[in-house]
């Protein structure tokens, strides 16, 4: 890198002292030329986004199906003039220090690269995990904006973030992030929940990292998530049961199953489990919308039943329909859900760090899948009593 470096210097002296020369022949002496890359991250699973390094500006990309042109940030200190080819670019003055969040994911991602002390306001306070969070948000270091779909704008302006993360792809969020940037605020919106591939996703770390300059930390995360992850997959298709499972519960009458590629489904097989929608074919996004009659038919006889909603046991189970208790898992108590680990909310962690963590998911699932295994080493994930 360092050579690349020295090459991209001395490359660049010889450009610039050509446009130079040019200036005295009428060209435009505003224009400022681009300077060569001398790094670059691109991911090792995911194939969304990539961060290219300049010698005094780094931009970040993400590539999204269908659209035109991917979406650059571009992170400087604040006297760096960019060349005109980045206009269109948002712009992140350097260092980050105040940074607004409306998702827990992206909080997680945050506590897991010792960034806390870079948030200064975050929605849905009441469903974040993270202690050590909560207790700045308690002490007044961290604010609150609310909820993530109605935010509090105008303490969200105040606070003046150099940027906000946000998932502002579609619906309402839209409407949400079209306002924060009237109001001057500059969104980066991450893809990270649009990965079905569990690795892909948690690669993401990775550009909430370039934000902060926690690369390298993000880095050495990932290696050994992936790390642990492979060793784990390996080792469930090597051998050991393989129960028929199936997940979730309806909502407003309509059962939304996972199936194919989805992630959860993904993270099911990788595990070793059976999924029993593992082979359709999605008709809604990556999910099939199902009627009850639908899932008992198939799942009647299922080994294990994961993420049921939000109950936290049994009775609750089954005293949202009583129609649940039909279903072997629930008689046997193979019932499990990602309540575990809580926010005094709801919240569950597994979706504030246990996307950046799918190694400690699949490692719960695994032990699930495994008859006879130690349930007081589960992580995320608990047997409905």
């Amino acid at each position: 890198m360092r050579v690349a470096y020295i090459i991209s210097i001395i490359l660049m002296a010889v450009l610039y002292g050509s446009v130079l020369a040019g200036c005295g022949e009428g060209a435009e002496a505003s224009r400022k030329p681009a300077e060569l890359v001398i790094d670059s991250l691109v991911p090792v699973v995911s194939h969304s986004f990539r961060i290219d390094y300049y010698p005094s500006y780094k931009v970040i990309t993400v590539f999204a199906p269908g659209q035109d042109r991917p979406t650059r940030y571009v992170t400087c200190n604040k006297e760096v003039m960019l060349p005109d080819d980045l206009k269109e670019a948002t712009r992140i003055d350097m260092p980050v220090s105040r940074v607004a969040c409306l998702s827990t994911t992206h909080i997680g991602a945050l506590e897991l690269l010792d960034a806390r002390h870079c948030i200064a306001v975050v929605a849905n306070t009441d469903l974040i995990c993270d202690s050590a969070t909560r207790m700045m948000i308690g002490t007044g270091a961290i604010r609150s904006a609310g909820h993530d779909y109605q935010p509090d704008y105008e303490t969200i302006a105040a606070l003046k973030p150099q940027l906000l993360f946000s998932d502002g792809e579609s619906g309402s969020s839209v409407q949400v992030t079209n306002k924060l940037k009237a109001l001057g605020i500059k969104v980066v919106s991450s893809r990270d929940y649009f990965e079905q591939e569990p690795l892909a996703r948690a690669e993401w770390i990775k550009f909430f990292a370039a934000f902060v300059g926690k690369e390298k930390m993000a880095d050495s995360i990932f290696a050994k998530v992936k790390a642990n992850y492979d060793l784990r997959r390996q080792s469930t298709a090597e051998g050991g049961a393989h129960p028929a499972v199936f997940c979730n519960v309806p909502y407003n009458g309509i059962w939304y199953m996972p199936c194919g590629k989805n992630y959860v489904a993904r993270l099911i097989t990788d595990a070793g489990g059976r999924f029993l929608w593992q082979e359709d074919k999605p008709i809604n996004g990556l999910n099939l919308t199902l009627t009850f009659e639908q899932v008992y038919a198939r799942a009647m006889n299922a080994d294990v039943w994961i993420n049921p909603g939000v109950v936290t046991s049994l009775k609750q189970l089954g005293a949202q329909d009583a129609k649940f208790k039909l279903f072997k898992a629930y008689k046997t108590g193979q019932v499990y859900n990602c309540t575990n680990r809580l926010s005094p909310g709801g919240g569950m962690d597994m979706w504030e760090t246990g996307t950046f963590r799918p190694d400690i998911v699949l490692r719960d699932l695994s032990l699930i899948f495994q008859p006879g295994r130690a349930e007081a080493n589960l992580y995320y994930y608990k047997r409905l009593q």
